[in-house]
């Protein structure tokens, strides 16, 4: 066994750190994370820059501010992440790869990959070709533009066409998929695809006019797409796991409603405010928000007869399962494993959705029904996602206990982190979803735990840059020139944390506004900023008093003379422009 230790980064999507740190129930909710905390450097002024995927992971992984070296666009691409350096430096790395996929070759090389999702050529459309469809049509993009959307189209036919033939070996990469997919007709499938990449690459230009012209009627997605048809593969046992939740959603259901009504206070001012300034949009945000606390509409109608499909992805158990397997044919090398894991992010995944072991499931729902007996009268919030997470505790749990039993875990660090924060808990209601500023679409919990790491709280602001810097202190690597994080091993935090990225939709920076915001002690700036502009012309969209009103109910930016109060903040918020302004300097001045 090699002198270096062992890394396990477990990211789990969408978690706040309030809800599983400083709820009261929160030692419910994760148990098991709780007790490791105490024996951890943690604390609860993490930060991420951006409130969905996309966007975070350029800090996670490459530990740079969201807009660097040209923002999320081609997300990881050109960037070093731990991934790449600790390849590179003799580990053997273990990741799962998942959709929505834009350049599927940027996340980082490994010496291991795992698909739990099938590859969907679809979420490329969407989150980038159609916002490009009549700029390129009206032959407003310039040259840099085009030769990235031809990249870009390029690598997911390259992925594409490599995933179909990993597909019809049944490569080691898709152990997790290839027993769900029905892979009749695959080889004409990937003659179609090779007969579509072969006219890309004979004339680009000709087929992106083409593809923009025809939008989702042209033949690219006419393609079959070999999705998961069926993971349990036991009807009697489907059967039988609904008959079992039944009355354990007509329970979740009847104390959602009962403490929701009785403790989630509506913003009854807020509301009155926006019906004065007749912002319908907002009125109807906070009424649907709070309808939302009371009655969970997705409760029932996600969980019928294929309840295992209603998630594209595997389960966090299924995932977990697999990493041991190659944890057993890699033990003897230092390893580092990055498992991101999507089970939280969709409320009703609170249980092993795709087994048909009736002994997991009957564990899972003893584990449920201890939790339920456990909420008192002044809860409040959603309580399946509440049931999420305990459900991630218990497999993190499962996973800490293998190491143990395999005598892995005295030589093994372990990182627990969220990408970003949780939008959908009800409480506080809000009248903005996932793309909104408030607290809990960024502030993320973690855990750094290890054989000689002393537990202490960092009270100060961090942000999940410091994470990519952690694990190559952990590493006992020499620290990353690009890296702007500093290790958690070493820092007290700074005296603020930022916002950066750009809005929902596609990261267009030369033609749409920077979301730019920053929060200290005292206030939560935010606006928007456009590059090709000056900061002066910025719009100053919210302002908060975190001493008076730390729940960000009131949006101070109309009353007079506040922005003599934010000038700190101000200040801060205009640096950071101007450093991505320099950077994005000929880009600026592109006229091509």
């Amino acid at each position: 066994m090699s002198n270096k230790k062992n890394i396990l980064f477990i990211v789990v999507d969408s978690v706040t750190n309030d809800i599983i740190f400083n709820k009261e129930n929160s030692q419910h909710i994760v148990p098991f994370l709780s007790e490791l905390r105490k024996k951890s450097i943690t604390g609860d002024k993490m930060y991420s820059e951006a409130p969905y995927t996309e966007a975070a992971l350029e800090a996670l992984l490459a530990s740079l501010d969201t807009m660097d070296k040209g923002g999320y666009m081609e997300k990881l691409k050109d960037k070093k992440t731990i991934l790449d350096i600790l390849t590179d430096n003799g580990y053997k790395t273990f990741y799962n790869s998942y959709c929505p996929l834009v350049c599927p070759h940027a996340a980082g090389k490994s010496s291991e990959k795992r698909y739990i999702e099938v590859y969907n050529f679809f979420p490329l459309w969407d989150y980038r070709l159609e916002y490009y469809r009549s700029l390129y049509l009206e032959h407003k993009t310039t040259n840099k533009e085009n030769k990235m959307l031809e990249e870009i189209m390029e690598d997911n036919f390259l992925e594409w066409t490599s995933y179909l033939e990993k597909l019809k070996n049944k490569d080691v990469e898709l152990n997790m998929l290839i027993d769900a997919i029905d892979i009749s007709d695959l080889d004409n499938t990937i003659n179609e695809v090779t007969e579509e990449f072969n006219k890309f690459k004979n004339s680009k230009r000709t087929y992106l006019e083409e593809l923009f012209t025809l939008g989702l009627e042209h033949k690219l997605f006419k393609i079959k797409v070999f999705k998961m048809t069926d993971k349990i593969h036991d009807d009697e046992a489907r059967k039988e796991i609904i008959t079992k939740f039944k009355p354990i959603l007509k329970k979740i259901a009847k104390l959602d409603f009962k403490y929701n009504l009785r403790n989630n206070h509506f913003p009854y001012k807020k509301l009155f405010k926006y019906l004065s300034h007749l912002d319908f949009k907002n009125v109807k945000g906070l009424l649907a928000g709070y309808k939302n606390s009371l009655f969970d509409k997705d409760l029932y109608t996600r969980f019928n007869y294929h309840f295992d499909l209603f998630k594209a992805q595997r389960s966090f158990r299924r995932v977990s399962q697999e990493f041991f397997e190659w944890l057993d044919n890699n033990k003897e090398e230092p390893w580092m494993s990055y498992i991101h894991i999507d089970d939280a992010h969709f409320n009703d995944s609170y249980f092993t959705y795709d087994t048909a072991d009736l002994d997991i499931i009957d564990s899972e729902i003893k584990q449920i029904k201890k939790y339920l007996n456990t909420i008192d009268k002044n809860y409040k919030g959603s309580i399946t996602y509440d049931l999420s997470l305990l459900y991630c505790d218990s497999i993190i749990k499962n996973i800490y206990n293998y190491l143990m039993q395999k005598d892995i875990l005295k030589d093994t660090y372990i990182i627990i982190t969220a990408d970003h924060g949780f939008s959908y808990y009800f409480s506080p209601i809000r009248e903005k979803y996932v793309i909104s500023s408030y607290k809990e679409n960024y502030n993320v919990p973690f855990i750094v735990s290890g054989p000689d790491i002393k537990p202490r709280k960092i009270d100060k602001f961090l942000t999940t840059k410091d994470i990519p810097a952690t694990i190559i202190d952990l590493a006992s690597l020499e620290s990353v020139s690009d890296f702007k994080g500093k290790s958690l091993l070493k820092t007290k935090g700074q005296d603020y944390a930022t916002i950066e990225f750009m809005g929902g939709g596609c990261p267009d920076i030369l033609r749409r506004p920077i979301y730019l915001g920053v929060r200290t002690d005292n206030y939560l700036v935010v606006i928007d900023v456009y590059l090709k502009q000056t900061f002066d012309t910025k719009i100053i969209k919210e302002i908060y008093d975190l001493k008076n009103d730390p729940f960000e109910h009131n949006n101070l930016k109309d009353k007079p003379h506040i922005e003599e109060k934010i000038k700190r903040e101000l200040n801060l918020l205009e640096k950071r422009y101007n450093e991505i302004k320099r950077e994005y300097k000929n880009m600026i001045n592109d006229k091509e």
